[in-house]
């Protein structure tokens, strides 16, 4: 293995540590990260999202907004799963450059998580995010706003580092929001998603109420 993608992973961590903001990071790393990421490391957290909104999600024609859509992983995940409307938000407008191409999206949209985003509330009849919530991320306060998306009775499913689910206690967030009448949990899971690292995370699947 190259130092390069362990070197873009301290820097990710550094970011994060310093809860800065990410997204310079990853207009930076735009063009080689599906290389560092899935061809040197083994990520697999994409295949684990589109996988797991595959088995809750039967309609392959149901509206999908992949939030944190980054370069286009979960979406040609999804496409190749057979679903054809696909839409993806970003805050890091190179990789939108990076997926746009791909033409495995209706419309792409830049957006910023932590603030009211331009899309319509019950847009959407499913919700996809895979590895967008940590430090300099998304925080869980993000959780309404991306449940806002979608309408009543529509699946969402998360897939995020599990090291920061634990220690930026994700599950009260989840818990409150259920206990609110928001949205019912249906698993919380366990994954490892890098094969090259041990790489702990948790899938998370719910449905808006």
């Amino acid at each position: 293995m190259s130092n390069k993608p362990s070197t873009v992973l301290e820097k990710l961590a550094a970011y994060e540590a310093a809860k800065l903001s990410t997204q310079p990071l990853y207009d930076e790393w735009s063009q080689s990260y599906e290389q560092d990421l899935v061809g040197d490391l083994g990520y697999t957290g994409h295949l684990i999202a589109a996988n797991a909104l595959a088995g809750i999600a039967p309609d392959k024609a149901a509206s999908i907004i992949d939030i944190g859509c980054g370069t286009g992983l979960v979406g040609q995940e999804l496409t190749a799963l057979g679903y054809t409307h696909i839409d993806g938000i970003d805050i890091a407008e190179e990789m939108l450059n990076v997926a746009r191409p791909k033409a495995i999206y209706g419309k792409l949209v830049w957006g910023d998580l932590m603030k009211t985003t331009a899309i319509e509330t019950g847009a959407y009849q499913a919700a996809v995010c895979a590895g967008s919530f940590a430090p300099g991320h998304l925080g869980p306060e993000c959780y309404p706003e991306i449940i806002r998306m979608v309408q009543p009775g529509s699946p969402i499913v998360i897939f995020m580092n599990g090291a920061h689910f634990v220690e930026d206690g994700y599950q009260a967030h989840i818990d409150r929001l259920e206990q609110s009448g928001v949205w019912t949990v249906i698993e919380i899971k366990a994954f490892n998603y890098m094969s090259a690292l041990d790489r702990p995370g948790r899938l998370i699947v719910a449905r808006k109420c």
